[in-house]
């Protein structure tokens, strides 16, 4: 094996050292580790089970875990599924966690289900705890922007997505009518559906990203489909994924087009960040975290 000169291992060296400080691009590139704050309460909201009372709410805080504070983060309101009947804000762990390691702050919220009885004016159970979750997810919300400052936000970029019911409740949180919530950059939307609320997705509302696999027997791909044509119709900016052989829950490393659904998710989400915020943050590198 020929041994390198001094000269050679002296550009070998720069080369890496230039390799190495090559910026990652803050938003779009894992860079940063990330810490967590659990149980932090965003509010209180009225249920009837298993007694009537207002009961705290809570969610996970997950941050990248850098002393640099200048620059300021996106928000991401990530939702878990389960029916409306069951499920926690754990189950939103890993995507949290890879959007943080990119310089999102993300925030996996609990909401009221159907086994706490919430109150409203439905007489239905179920549609009550819909709706009950939608509230929950609106305050949250204003509870971000209202500790923007403290967590080092750039709340004009939020972002709302889940799986299922999470799924159901961010799109009916961000295209509702009837509700004046945060303006959303996007929205994931994961095996959601939107039934036949889905006309109150307009033009102007937040770009939507759809995944559904094509075998869910849960929440059937017509959902998909039926949320995709509408967002067609009125000429909303989408992307839509919908996969062959899977049903209802598809992983996010499942590769698609050369990259993983989570990178499609990732490039569709920092896509929509102000472009002038996203172009001003463009050359921050991993290194200078």
């Amino acid at each position: 094996m020929r041994l390198l000169t001094k000269s050679s291992l002296l550009c070998l060296l720069i080369a890496v050292g230039v390799q190495s400080s090559i910026a990652a691009t803050l938003f779009r590139d894992s860079q940063f580790k990330v810490k967590v704050a659990r149980n932090v309460q965003y509010g209180s909201a009225k249920v009837r089970q298993p007694k009537a009372v207002k009961r705290p709410l809570y969610l996970d805080i997950y941050q990248p875990d850098t002393p640099n504070l200048s620059w300021k983060r996106p928000v991401m309101i990530a939702l878990h599924g389960g029916g409306f009947l069951f499920g926690d804000k754990s189950e939103m762990t890993n995507l949290c966690r890879e959007l943080a390691s990119r310089g999102y702050v993300c925030f996996s919220i609990n909401y009221r289900l159907v086994p706490d009885d919430p109150p409203g004016t439905s007489s239905d159970e179920y549609t009550r705890s819909v709706f009950a979750a939608v509230a929950d997810a609106a305050q949250a919300a204003r509870w971000i922007k209202a500790n923007a400052a403290k967590y080092h936000l750039n709340t004009s970029d939020m972002f709302i997505g889940g799986s299922s019911a999470g799924a159901v409740t961010s799109m009916l949180l961000a295209y509702n009518p009837d509700i004046n919530p945060p303006h959303f950059r996007a929205v994931a939307d994961m095996w959601g559906t939107m039934g036949p609320r889905v006309k109150w997705i307009r033009k102007n509302g937040p770009p939507l990203l759809i995944i559904h696999g094509k075998e869910d027997e849960t929440i059937t791909v017509s959902a998909a489909e039926q949320i995709e044509a509408q967002a067609k119709q009125v000429g909303l900016a989408h992307e839509t994924f919908l996969i062959d052989g899977m049903g209802h829950g598809v992983p996010l490393n499942l590769e698609v087009d050369g990259e993983t659904l989570l990178q499609h998710l990732v490039d569709f989400f920092y896509k929509q960040i102000t472009p002038a915020y996203r172009a001003k943050q463009h050359s921050r590198s991993a290194t200078a975290g």
